[in-house]
């Protein structure tokens, strides 16, 4: 007897435009929006100077669509830069936003657009104070990595200065309007960024696939993104000027963020989001140093499911001769994590959060803000307090016999 599918639901209003070269219609595409005035939102660094950048400007010219520019995002963007994003829409009248990088202008530009829309504070909204009233104005996406996929998620990360906080907010109008996903845009990333932006990616599908929230829909999306990942992650860090390599990272990337948006994610984000708003360390690369100890961690709680990303993610089929299905399954999940760790060896990833920089002392200040992660309820495990502590000292030391040991 088959057991039925229980009731879920899945989402994604984004409207995905893909391909090489896919930048030229962005003019096009915002009138095909109503938008004939829009603020673009991008980084303070590379970006606003690069080639993409000044062609993206030139498209809206060439269409007739009126902008201004707000280029001052920087990591992990803090609350203010999204007030000062928000303001500028508003002085401009602009009927909405173009976000134009990574995860950060992106995430900026949703929390801005959602404080133009309703006229209150972006903190009041994550704090609870306040619940918007209006949808955030329409965005047009642009991602020039391929990691956060906020491009396609109905979430934005804001970082409270005051706090040290980095904080995850989800509403429904933060589904871009459209995601414009160019590999060629993606050729320019240094390995080293690839390697951290790509396992972002491979965290979102994996973390995904194996949340409690997980459905049929998601699944599918998942197990085909670690596919992706497995086949071109490597080759983009080494081979960046190939468009093949990119484009399964870009799309991998994307579909990764519309899914994780109807999942939710887990206890790696949120070790991460601390590691990050406390310590500077770039988003993807804290989670790809902290993923091998919480996948170790988890295996014995849903071992077959980890051995179904092992097998997608085109690792050797485990040896089943004399093996229960049960033992096949932990030796599949055992096989994955190792496969992960080995990944980020070849990816000159840090072994641990100490070699990230952090100091034993460090993790009492990290802990509190994990244990209190949104989306903590949707790990496959149930961890207590005490358990997540010792976890998070085996990312510190670089034990993964301390993670499976939990």
């Amino acid at each position: 007897m088959h057991d039925a599918i229980p009731d879920f639901f899945y989402r994604c209003p984004t409207r995905l435009e893909f391909g090489a070269g896919k930048l030229a219609s962005i003019g096009d595409i915002a009138l095909s929006l109503g938008l004939r005035s829009v603020l673009l939102v991008t980084g303070t660094g590379a970006t606003k100077n690069s080639e993409g950048y000044a062609r993206l400007k030139e498209a809206l010219r060439k269409a007739g669509v009126d902008f201004s520019e707000y280029a001052a995002v920087t990591a992990d963007p803090e609350a203010a830069l999204v007030r000062e994003a928000a303001s500028l829409a508003l002085e401009g009248k602009r009927q909405g936003l173009i976000a134009y990088g990574g995860g950060s202008p992106i995430d900026c530009a949703k929390s801005a657009a959602l404080m133009a829309a309703n006229g209150q504070d972006v903190l009041d909204f994550i704090y609870g104070r306040a619940v918007p009233s209006k949808p955030a104005l329409p965005l047009i996406a642009v991602p020039t990595t391929a990691g956060t996929g906020s491009e396609m998620s109905s979430a934005a990360v804001t970082t409270d200065g005051s706090t040290k906080r980095k904080l995850g907010f989800s509403h429904e109008s933060f589904f871009p309007a459209v995601a414009l996903v160019d590999p060629e845009l993606h050729t320019s990333m240094p390995p080293a960024v690839s390697a951290a932006t790509g396992m972002d990616a491979l965290t979102h599908a994996v973390e995904s696939y194996l949340s409690l929230g997980a459905n049929p829909a998601s699944d599918a999306i998942n197990l085909q993104c670690v596919e992706l990942i497995g086949r071109n992650l490597e080759r983009s860090c080494s081979h960046g000027d190939e468009l093949g390599p990119r484009s399964g990272m870009a799309i991998a990337a994307a579909l990764a963020g519309a899914a994780f948006s109807n999942t939710g994610l887990g206890m790696v984000h949120g070790f991460a989001h601390p590691v990050g708003a406390r310590h500077g360390a770039a988003h993807g690369l804290a989670n790809a140093v902290i993923l091998p100890y919480v996948l170790a961690a988890m295996a014995s709680s849903c071992p077959e499911r980890m051995a179904r990303l092992g097998a997608a993610f085109a690792l050797p089929e485990p040896p089943a001769q004399g093996a229960t299905r049960g033992a096949t399954g932990r030796e599949g999940a055992k096989a994955f994590v190792a496969e992960i760790a080995a990944l980020k060896r070849r990816l000159g990833i840090p072994a641990s959060l100490a070699e990230l920089g952090l100091r034993e002392e460090d993790l009492s200040a990290i802990l509190p803000d994990a244990l209190s992660y949104r989306m903590r309820q949707r790990s496959p495990r149930a961890f207590s307090d005490a358990e997540l502590g010792k976890l998070l000292h085996a990312a510190w030391s670089g034990s993964l016999r301390a993670a499976e040991q939990l």
